[in-house]
């Protein structure tokens, strides 16, 4: 079977996966993500020697486009419509899939792979009415996480089949404890997502799945630089640098200020200060983009234009960056739906 087969596959399953699917995925996953090739994941400076906070590709001389997705949100059906995207590269057009596996590009998901947000609004209060009454895995829960829990897959069988072209980022929502401190907030917004997701999991599967998805989340990249173009899940609240990211368990308020900041409260001058320490002073052409909050149209422009976010949840929209140009969010923006 391929690899579209199989990720098909899970799309179109409409059960929870078994126990030992997700624990040997995520158990591989960690694995991987906690021993990325040091080249373009610098580790940290602990005794550990952990897969550092950077995906730094600056230095490569693959020269390669890049493609950024915006928070995902359960929409496996988006990450398969992106897959299935045709693009040209190596002047040859091709599906992104067919792109990743020839090593022709680079995929960066900004995180947020969890919670369907207001899409799925009325299914949230159905649910949450239920688990005020005790039943935290009633079935419009079971539907939630049914795409909770493909949207995951994908990104982890992505992964594993691509270490160095494909890489997710750790969002705000990637908090499976729903916990306070190393970098994170409890989450509720529709509902209480957060105690809600973790109490779905401690119901159906166990505490040891819980943590090995904890594992998971925390050994996350936090950004990724390229020589035009840097990438994380949110604006930097304030100004950073490689070493910081690098050691980001030590730097829990460096976790923070990348998944966590809101429109209007991030320093002023702290991207383009942040991308000169992370690119170089030749960084005229370079930008940062994000998502974490959503824009009304296809982008949104802050820190005098450096800094885009590109996330808007009733699109189903990509950046795609090309090597050596400046992104234009009026041109490189794309919608990745079947015209009809």
């Amino acid at each position: 079977m391929s690899l579209r087969e199989n990720l098909l596959d899970i799309c179109n399953s409409n059960f929870l996966p078994d126990y030992s699917v997700l624990m040997d995925l995520s158990s591989a996953c960690v694995n991987l993500l906690e021993n990325e090739d040091s080249s373009y994941r610098p580790r940290e400076r602990t005794q550990k020697k952990l897969s550092g906070g950077l995906l730094n590709f600056c230095k490569e001389s693959k020269n390669l486009p890049v493609i950024v997705i915006p928070d995902i949100h359960a929409r496996f059906y988006f990450l398969m419509h992106i897959l299935d995207f045709k693009i040209e590269v190596d002047c040859k057009k091709m599906s992104v899939l067919q792109a990743l596996e020839k090593n022709l590009i680079y995929v960066i998901c900004v995180g947020d792979l969890f919670h369907s947000e207001v899409r799925a609004y009325s299914r949230w209060k159905k649910a949450y009415a239920a688990f005020k009454d005790g039943n935290p895995t009633s079935e419009p829960m079971c539907e939630e996480m049914i795409e909770n829990l493909k949207t995951v897959q994908i990104v982890m069988k992505l992964k594993l089949a691509f270490p160095e072209n494909f890489h997710c980022l750790k969002g705000n929502h990637e908090n499976i404890l729903n916990e306070e401190g190393r970098g994170n907030h409890s989450f509720y917004k529709m509902a209480l997502e957060g105690e809600m997701f973790y109490s779905f999991m401690r119901e159906k599967y166990d505490d040891a799945l819980i943590y090995m998805w904890s594992c998971f989340e925390h050994s996350l990249p936090l950004c990724a630089v390229f020589p035009n173009l840097v990438v994380s899940h949110a604006e930097p609240a304030f100004v950073l640098n490689k070493t910081k990211i690098i050691n980001f368990r030590d730097n829990p308020e460096v976790v923070l200020a990348l998944t966590w900041t809101a429109n209007g409260k991030a320093q002023v001058g702290s991207v383009s200060k942040s991308i000169k320490n992370l690119v170089g002073k030749d960084c005229a052409k370079v930008v940062w983009l994000a998502g974490h909050r959503p824009v009304v149209q296809r982008y949104a422009l802050r820190q005098r234009g450096k800094f885009i976010q590109i996330h808007n949840p009733n699109m189903e929209n990509i950046a795609f960056v090309r090597p050596f140009q400046k992104f234009n969010p009026e041109t490189d923006i794309l919608s990745v739906l079947k015209e009809e």
